[in-house]
């Protein structure tokens, strides 16, 4: 359990270092688009995600276009493009990152809760951790 929390700051500690950008096209906004967002997703969020290491909170910034999202993941080493869907106040995203391994992809899912935050895991090959968002104040 030890080797895979490790494995987990690592790999998050690499997502958050900006060390790769997901290549992914930002797709042109439609500004009425915007004002037809599900209520509560579009906008910025803080992430908690807690590791051996310590709590990280990387910054989130979320545009809706339908169901589509895209946006970025940033922390004060950099920015990493993200792109997913909110259906259902369901929220899934991911992003792609370059390890000494080779490529490898994290997928985040989580739930708009009622009190207006989120909540959820991030996936990798090695495993889950679970992550949390709100508002920034």
């Amino acid at each position: 359990m030890k080797k895979l929390i490790a494995l987990a700051t690592l790999i998050l500690a690499t997502v958050l270092t900006g060390a790769a950008q997901q290549a992914t096209e930002k797709p042109k906004q439609d500004p009425k688009a915007e004002a037809k967002a599900p209520a509560g997703v579009a906008g910025k969020w803080i992430l908690t995600v807690e590791t051996q290491n310590g709590t990280m909170n990387p910054a989130l910034d979320l545009k809706v276009d339908g169901k589509k999202v895209t946006g970025t993941l940033t922390s004060p080493q950099g920015e990493t493009q993200i792109a997913g869907e909110f259906a259902d106040n369901k929220l899934t995203f991911s992003l792609n990152i370059q390890s000494n391994g080779g490529e490898m992809k994290i997928d985040f899912a989580g739930t708009l809760k009622a009190d207006g935050t989120l909540a959820g895991t991030m996936a990798f090959p090695q495993g889950e951790i679970p992550w949390t968002a709100a508002r920034p104040k």
